[in-house]
Parts: structure tokens; C-alpha cells; sequence
């Protein structure tokens, strides 16, 4: 298995930010490494990045990591949310501080990955909207920014039915961000939400109110939107040409993670398989209280913790720290987390 690293040419630049040329920065370059710099100072001067948006390739594919928002999540400790409160707590806490992360306190990064294929364009979920307050709702105007106007998207990929995951695909107005768009989940997922007790399976699977009293609204007021624009998949078919479900459920009933593939190179998108790049690495027992099925959660973790680590597969996280990507590598017993480095 071939993996990859993000790469950023004058090319992607131009077309994501389609703004500001660092004319001043390149002729300095240009001026004291010519062969580096390469031309003149106009044609070696790069664009500027739009805020919230890193591209690269997987294979002939255009990809971007976009950030929907994130940061320090205020009343949102690390124990128990990423680990459930059958883990131990001062060795949950003691693991960000090792880390030079707090010991109390989670952050709520959110990374959506969009594709542009040559034939598709292709968001994985929508983000949260205002659902998280000022931590989300930045997607839609970041896909602009990255030269991915939502009304040219025209397949919308959803991994489950969380609130940071749908409560993009309406605006503040009510209306769809993505109009154009085809909605695609797993057929077990949509299901789930849309059964007439829903609620009552959320408080048997020990949902906490506090989640609930998010999850339902959020779900019957993006899902019923696009009742009539969904396409229901299983889990391991192509969504389109190069992007395929994976079955990772646990998380909840019909959780997917994606396949992106572009010749033999390969990105695989584990969403919320792994909450937390620390703890939920190290131990991937320990089972977020998000977590619908722990049993079942913490097998899919494992599982595909262990695939990532065997293929070294390049891979995305919905909540790790933009941009979300890097490759699983196996540590002690465990895993650990090791970011792919930024290419300019």
C-alpha cells in the first residue's frame, strides 16, 4: 500500500484562495535562491491559503481538508466524553498532560474533507452550524473560499446523523446549503433516526439528556429536509467512482467511515471512530459516552486502528486538530497518532 503526504502546488494555491499573491516575499526568494525560486518574481509568487483550508492530492483526485470550526470545547472535559467513566480518571488526565494539553478540557475540532474528482464534488458531512456555537459553522463559506461554491456540489456523503455532522444542511434560514446536491447515507443510519421511537432507543443505549436534547431536533429538522433528495447505500459500495462506505458501527448504529482512492494511492476518512488523537489512541478501549454501543465501538476501534497501522494508510479525523491528518502508528500495546507534516 502506497502512502501519501498532502502536497500544495501553484496550481491548488491558485485555485483555493483565488486571492493576495505574496509578490513581495517570492522576489525575495527569487532574489537569493533563483534556482529554488524558479522564473520571475510573479510567476514563483504563491497565493495566499483561504483561513480554514488545506488542499492536496490523492492521486488525480483534488482534495482539501476544511475546517467547519474547532478549539478548547468550554464544559467539555476529556474524561469521561472521549472516555467513557469506566476508565480510570487520573490516568485519562495524566495522558493530555503528557501531552502539554490540559488535563480537563477537550477540544471540538471539526474537519471536513471535500473531493473534487474531475466528475464529482464531494463534501463528507456538513459540520455543526450553530449547533456548537462559535466553534462551527464555517464550512459553507470555506468551500468557497477553496473555489467549491455549494451550489456546485453536487453529492453530499453522510457518515451518521450527530448533530456536527448534519447540522450543516440547512442554513439559519432553513434553507439547504447544498441545493443541487444528492444526500447520501447508510441505509441502517437513516433508519435508525427516522423510526417513530428513536428517542426512546437513544435512552436505552444511555444517551445523557444533556446530548439528547441536541441530537433530536437536530436530526428531524436536517434529515426530514432531504427526505426526498437521500440515496441509501450499505456499507462497502462506492458512493461514486473512487470513494467507497466502510462499515465502522458502534458509534452508532449505522456509522460509516470512507475509502477515497485515486490510483494505488488511498485516504482513508475514520470520522468518529476516534474522538481524541491522545486518549482515544492510546486507549482505544475506552469508549467516548457518545458512544451508542460501547461494546461494539470499541471492536470497530480496534479493528480498524489495526488496519490504518498494518496498510500505514494516509488518514483523516473529523476531530483531530486541523487538518485532521496523519497516519496511525502502533506504540507499546497501543497506538499513536503521527501528523502528517504540512507541505506549502
Amino acid at each position: 500500500m502506497h502512502t501519501i503526504l498532502p502536497i500544495l502546488n501553484r496550481r491548488t494555491l491558485l485555485r483555493t484562495s483565488g486571492a493576495l499573491a505574496l509578490a513581495a516575499g517570492a522576489a525575495t526568494v527569487s532574489t537569493i535562491l533563483p534556482g529554488l525560486a524558479g522564473g520571475t518574481a510573479a510567476e514563483a509568487s504563491p497565493a495566499t491559503p483561504a483561513v480554514g483550508v488545506y488542499p492536496f492530492m490523492i492521486g488525480a483526485f483534488q482534495t482539501y481538508s476544511v475546517s467547519d470550526g474547532g478549539g478548547p470545547a468550554p464544559n467539555f472535559p476529556v474524561y469521561p466524553v472521549f472516555t467513557g467513566p469506566a476508565a480510570p480518571k487520573e490516568e485519562v488526565e495524566a495522558l493530555p498532560e503528557s501531552h502539554f494539553l490540559p488535563r480537563d478540557l477537550a477540544r471540538g475540532d471539526i474537519n471536513n474533507l471535500p473531493i473534487d474528482t474531475g466528475k464529482n464534488r464531494v463534501p463528507f458531512d456538513t459540520g455543526a452550524a450553530g449547533l456548537m456555537g462559535p466553534l462551527g459553522g464555517h464550512l459553507p463559506s470555506r468551500l468557497a473560499a477553496a473555489g467549491l461554491d455549494p451550489s456546485t456540489i453536487d453529492t453530499v456523503v453522510l457518515s451518521h446523523g450527530h448533530f456536527d455532522h448534519i447540522g450543516g444542511i440547512l442554513s439559519a434560514e432553513g434553507k439547504l446549503n447544498y441545493p443541487n446536491a444528492t444526500f447520501v447515507m447508510a441505509e441502517d443510519e437513516w433508519a435508525f433516526w427516522a423510526a417513530d421511537d428513536v428517542e426512546a432507543k437513544l435512552v436505552a443505549a444511555g444517551v445523557p439528556d444533556g446530548l439528547r436534547s441536541v441530537l433530536l431536533p437536530a436530526a428531524r429538522a436536517n434529515l426530514a429536509a432531504i427526505k426526498d433528495k437521500i440515496t441509501l447505500v450499505k456499507a462497502g459500495v462506492d458512493v461514486v467512482p473512487g470513494v467507497s462506505t466502510v462499515a465502522t458501527h458502534g458509534h452508532t448504529p449505522g456509522h460509516v467511515a470512507f475509502r477515497v482512492s485515486s490510483g494505488d494511492l488511498e485516504l482513508t476518512n475514520i470520522v468518529d471512530v476516534v474522538h481524541d488523537y491522545v486518549t482515544g489512541m492510546a486507549h482505544p478501549e475506552w469508549t467516548p459516552t457518545a458512544d451508542q454501543d460501547p461494546g461494539q465501538a470499541a471492536a470497530t476501534r480496534a479493528k480498524l486502528l489495526d488496519q490504518s497501522a498494518t496498510d500505514r494508510t494516509l488518514t483523516m479525523a473529523y476531530h483531530f486538530p486541523f487538518p485532521g491528518l496523519g497516519h496511525v502508528a502502533r506504540k507499546h500495546s497501543a497506538y499513536e497518532w503521527v501528523p502528517a507534516p504540512w507541505v506549502w
